[in-house]
């Protein structure tokens, strides 16, 4: 397995000689059989540009897209994406985009218990699968900068399982209820209810994906039962 990391500001890292080199050793190899290649974020302009990724499905982080698709016109550049897969190749969005592309890799490679299990040791509480968009619902409504309210999204997407009432919430950031309610609203343009519902909902959708029935899907995420977690999700969309 061949992995190009990132690097930044990769368009001065990747015009230097040592990454021309790399290049160009990319590209004797990239038709060498029985070879992984994976490229974790801008490392992923440096297979392109190497013709890695010609007749296959890749991505990047979304700025860089463009880029990647300059370097590499032979290839099926995917936009919205955590990771692509596409047989020996791989790609991730970004660098934490990259811990679900190694999770993905061991559980292929070895044993989903096993990527698991590392995940646990890492304290990856959510692992995302290839399918998933760049932009989900654990990155969605952060685009602001309140520092309080930042805080609180990472109480609640730390612990999605369990109940934050909103007093509970507010005096762990150390604010009223009133004022981060207002927090919620005017900067992420989302409730915090709605916030968390849509969190429980993406883990259920995960717990589902990895084999479990719905029941237990629901009680994994949260929901009190997969009835409860029917009607979150009717109210979600």
């Amino acid at each position: 397995m061949v992995v190009a990391p990132g690097s930044t500001p990769s368009i001065e890292a990747y015009a230097r000689p040592e990454a021309r080199r790399i290049v160009a050793w990319l590209a004797e190899r990239r038709r060498q059989p029985g070879v992984r290649w994976a490229g974790v974020c801008s490392g992923s302009l440096l297979l392109a540009e190497a013709g890695v990724f010609d007749g296959r499905a890749c991505t990047s982080h979304h700025t860089l897209l463009e880029r990647l698709r300059a370097l590499a016109p032979a290839a099926r550049v995917q936009e919205n994406r955590v990771f692509v897969a596409d047989g020996p190749c791989y790609s991730s969005a970004g660098i934490t985009a990259g811990i679900d592309l190694a999770l993905h890799l061991i559980a292929d490679l070895a044993d989903p218990a096993i990527a698991r299990a590392v995940a646990r040791e890492m304290v990856v509480y959510f692992r995302r699968s290839p399918q998933d968009p760049e932009l989900s619902p654990w990155l969605a409504w952060r685009n602001h900068l309140h520092p309080a309210l930042h805080r609180a999204q990472d109480l609640i997407c730390a612990d999605p399982v369990r109940d934050w009432p909103l007093d509970e919430l507010a005096a762990k950031v150390h604010v009223s209820a009133r004022h981060l309610s207002r927090l919620f609203r005017d900067q992420a343009g989302v409730s915090a209810h709605d916030y968390h519902r849509a969190l429980r909902l993406a883990l259920a959708q995960q717990w589902r994906s990895a084999g479990l029935g719905k029941e237990k899907a629901a009680l994994s995420a949260g929901f009190s039962s997969a009835r409860q977690m029917s009607r979150a999700a009717a109210a979600h969309d």
